[in-house]
């Protein structure tokens, strides 16, 4: 599963080549502070799962996540980077 990470100062973006092996409905995305885990299964309808992990620069946040297959077999999936928490 190639993909391409591109960061700005307020999101990741994330191109991911799913192709016509891997079934696009099944993509999973789990996002836990850095750590962004993206699963899929084989299209097939195998038993096989695809996986990659990225550890971002900064922490990114679920809410307001948006995800488009271009039919292709590329998955964009653009995540926010969490704001930072001022000084008190």
């Amino acid at each position: 599963m190639p993909v391409i990470v591109v960061e700005t100062s307020t999101t990741v973006e994330l191109r991911v080549r799913i192709g016509d092996r891997i079934d696009p409905g099944s993509v999973q995305v789990e996002i836990a502070d850095r750590t962004v885990t993206i699963r899929a299964h084989d299209a097939a309808g195998g038993d096989h799962v695809y996986e990659r992990r990225f550890v971002v620069h900064e922490p990114v946040v679920e809410e307001h996540a948006a995800a488009e297959y271009d039919g292709a077999g590329w998955l964009t999936l653009v995540l926010r980077k969490q704001s930072p928490v001022p000084p008190e």
